[in-house]
């Protein structure tokens, strides 16, 4: 089974510039470029930080983009996200019983979870999964039982080294890690909030995480003359088969031919 990862669009107005870059035009380039190399994939999942301001246009600027979009694709909310807001733009989409934005979605590969890691409030930038999003955390990983099950959020739990998002990570690790230990069968973590490109083993979990789709940041800040730099963005493909899981990292605005001299 192949399936489809993007992080961090940050989207704005149509067409309109944001850091560098124009986040729609990123999303139009990678969204075609996965119509055309990996079509096959079952599904596609966006990490959060859709949308930059949290703005109802930007939220719509996607929803044009994915109806005519082949794959499912599930949605994910971040720092940079309204829960409301997103939710007058998609109101059909898969929530919880207390409305987070979080759900479980299971296949013949494995059992699938989506978190809402988004703290409540105006300019809150780490992470919260409250008890409620907590308990219906463990209530998933439980009903997985043995089955290979894989976990999607926005924030890391862990710091990677560099302040400018350590210090916004997800609070209370050690909540989310005991209810981690209820899972018998966890196989990955995919998160989204860094824009960068990271493994990490944590507590004996492997996480990966993928540049943003507009704007990175950079692992050593004094190399750069700027809060952000223009590192390539890159969306992931996941393989995943009986034995092996596989993610390439598909730096897709950056493959032009070169031949053997």
């Amino acid at each position: 089974m192949k399936f489809i990862h993007i992080t961090d669009t940050h989207l704005v107005g149509d067409g309109q510039p944001l850091n560098g870059g124009v986040p729609s035009a990123r999303l139009d380039a990678c969204l075609d470029d996965i119509a055309r190399w990996h079509g096959d994939a079952a599904f596609c999942v966006i990490s959060g930080d859709l949308a930059e301001f949290a703005e109802a246009e930007a939220y719509r600027v996607l929803k044009a983009r994915l109806d005519r979009f082949a794959l499912p694709c599930f949605l994910m909310i971040g720092n940079h996200d309204d829960r409301d807001v997103f939710l007058s733009v998609f109101p059909d989409h898969p929530k919880d019983e207390h409305g987070f934005i979080q759900h479980r979605f299971e296949t013949g590969e494995g059992v699938f979870l989506f978190l809402d890691t988004t703290r409540d409030g105006r300019d809150n930038h780490d992470g919260q999964l409250c008890p409620a999003r907590l308990s219906w955390l463990r209530t998933r990983l439980e009903e997985a039982g043995d089955r290979p099950t894989y976990l999607f959020l926005h924030h890391p739990p862990f710091g990677i080294g560099i302040s400018y998002v350590d210090d916004i990570r997800l609070a209370d690790a050690d909540a989310f890690a005991e209810v981690l230990g209820h899972g018998r069968n966890i196989r990955h973590v995919f998160y989204g909030h860094v824009h960068r490109m990271t493994y990490v083993n944590w507590r004996g979990i492997p996480f990966t995480s993928l540049p943003s789709l507009n704007h990175q940041v950079p692992l050593i800040p004094a190399s750069v003359a700027g809060e952000f730099c223009d590192e390539p963005p890159a969306y992931g493909i996941v393989q995943i088969a009986d034995d092996q899981m596989t993610v390439h990292f598909n730096t897709f605005l950056q493959r032009n031919p070169l031949h053997q001299t």
